[in-house]
């Protein structure tokens, strides 16, 4: 799977890593792992910063975040990170953008910005 998942249940922390061309179908299946393992509360970090870009307009989005909703629909989800190159980060923006309003995601350059902010970010129980 081009997602790696790193999971640190004593910080209640998981991070994602996104290397080469990861399709829509296989953010899925790494979202699917994630419900799987019951983890969809822990705080997240998805390092995108090594994936290649991927074209996915506005709808492929919109439905891609109706299916994480329904996944986790009844159980709470933590706050998101998004880390991505500087030069290529819309997608995320997208997505911060239509986010639920209860749910904290935001998107940074830096993984070392992105862990400092979650840290600030209470545990979801």
């Amino acid at each position: 799977m081009p997602i790696q998942l790193e999971v640190f249940h004593p910080d209640r922390i998981l991070v994602g890593i996104g290397r080469g061309n990861v399709t829509l179908e296989e953010y899925g299946e790494f979202v699917a792992e994630v419900v799987k393992a019951n983890l969809m509360h822990y705080r997240k970090i998805i390092d995108a910063t090594g994936a290649e870009s991927t074209v996915i307009d506005k709808d492929v989005l919109l439905a891609f975040d109706e299916q994480i909703r329904g996944f986790s629909k009844g159980r709470p989800r933590g706050p998101l990170a998004l880390v991505v190159d500087r030069k290529r980060g819309d997608l995320a923006r997208t997505f911060k953008a239509l986010a639920a309003p209860d749910r904290p995601v935001e998107v940074f350059g830096s993984i070392h910005d992105a862990r400092r902010w979650l840290r600030e970010q209470p545990i979801v129980e």
